[in-house]
């Protein structure tokens, strides 16, 4: 699988949401609402604080970058 190409002007959304049991955070590309990636979480503590990070972070969060960081 290939890492997606952004330009500057691309806007990237991080959300929370539940799914089933666990609740999940992904990146979806604002244009065209892609998903980019998504990460499950068994509390929604750690999911909050997980989004907080990749919403603080100066660059977008790749999908390669979110699993080393749910590590």
């Amino acid at each position: 699988m290939s890492e997606l190409k952004l330009t500057s002007t691309d806007v990237i959304e991080i959300q929370i949401a539940s799914q089933r049991c666990r609740t999940a955070v992904r990146a979806v590309k604002r244009s065209d609402r892609q998903l980019l990636w998504q990460l499950l979480f068994d509390t929604t503590e750690e999911a909050l604080a997980f989004a907080t990070h990749c919403r603080a972070s100066e660059t977008p969060v790749t999908a390669h970058k979110a699993c080393e960081l749910a590590l």
